[in-house]
């Protein structure tokens, strides 16, 4: 019995005394790891000072849901890589993903440890960095917050380019797609004020026209697709302006109906500076503070 017990405590030394070997990581493993390294801002340490933006990227997530819904694009800056690549749970490369955010930060990462071990694209993809960790943090409350309206299990179907362009539409008023959607009531397209119109709005800059966007629309983007409209603009004639007296009115806009009344210019110079000048001094939509032609007689001194 005691030759067998120093049988049993000679082998443990036997076993102690071999090299210890890491086991390679089989295909399951190294799942896990990605899986965890995915979903570690899910357990990580949440501080109290955070928890308030957290609410706020919430309700952003709904609002944006919300406005998604009703085909209403949102002009939300956020990075591709780090929030609708994620979103549509596309392949993410941490060093594009942080360049995104911080330059400095990921040219550290670029110089340090991380270029020797970027191997390879899969290796890539498998790394993390605390900056992206932290923004993945804020971005699980505003993808909860789309859960709550959307069925974001869908979202995998589309590309983070074609969610974004859901979500947000073109950021720049493309022209040719809103004269494609608009109709003319007293005008015709070869009216010479139609053709000055849209010369006017094709030389604006791209902040004067998400300016006018908002001043027909109250919107300051644009759907992607022709489909995506759901309504027309409209181009009326001022019916209100006494004959000769055109180039004293101002155009205005009735952003309920997309529409655009707008005064029969004689000149094109003459319509594009009183176009900008209604554009950039409007300051209420659809005359909530004057209602009524007499108010508008009286003047600012009836307010």
């Amino acid at each position: 019995e005691d030759g067998g017990g120093g049988g049993a405590g000679g082998r443990s030394s036997s076993a102690a005394a071999l090299p210890h070997r890491r086991p390679s990581l089989s295909a399951s493993s190294r799942d896990e790891a990605l899986l965890r390294d995915w979903y570690a801002s899910f357990t990580a340490e949440r501080e109290e000072s955070v928890r308030e933006a957290e609410d706020s990227l919430f309700f952003l997530g709904r609002l944006s849901g919300t406005a998604c819904r009703h085909g209403i694009p949102v002009d939300l800056p956020l990075p591709l890589r780090m929030v609708w690549n994620r979103i549509a749970e596309c392949d993410i490369d941490v060093v594009r993903t942080l360049a995104e955010m911080d330059v400095l930060a990921c040219r550290q990462y670029e110089e340090g440890e991380g270029r020797r071990r970027l191997s390879s694209s899969m290796a890539a993809r498998s790394l993390s960095h605390p900056v992206v960790d932290r923004q993945q943090m804020m971005l699980n409350s505003f993808s909860d917050g789309l859960a709550g309206v959307l069925p974001v299990e869908i979202f995998s179907l589309m590309t983070g380019r074609e969610l974004q362009d859901i979500m947000c539409g073109n950021p720049d008023i493309d022209v040719d797609l809103l004269r494609r959607v608009v109709e003319y009531e007293g005008y015709d397209e070869t009216d010479t004020v139609i053709v000055n119109f849209w010369e006017v709005l094709r030389e604006m800059t791209s902040r004067d026209r998400k300016l006018f966007l908002q001043f027909v629309w109250a919107r300051s983007r644009l759907p992607v697709r022709l489909s995506d409209f759901d309504t027309t603009f409209t181009i009326q004639r001022d019916a209100k302006c006494v004959v000769g007296e055109e180039d004293s009115a101002l155009p205005s806009a009735s952003t309920c109906f997309f529409s655009l009344t707008l005064p029969d210019y004689q000149s094109k110079d003459l319509l594009k500076r009183k176009l900008l000048f209604a554009i950039e001094n409007v300051t209420t939509m659809e005359s909530d503070y004057v209602t009524n032609d007499a108010e508008v007689g009286e003047g600012w001194r009836g307010l």
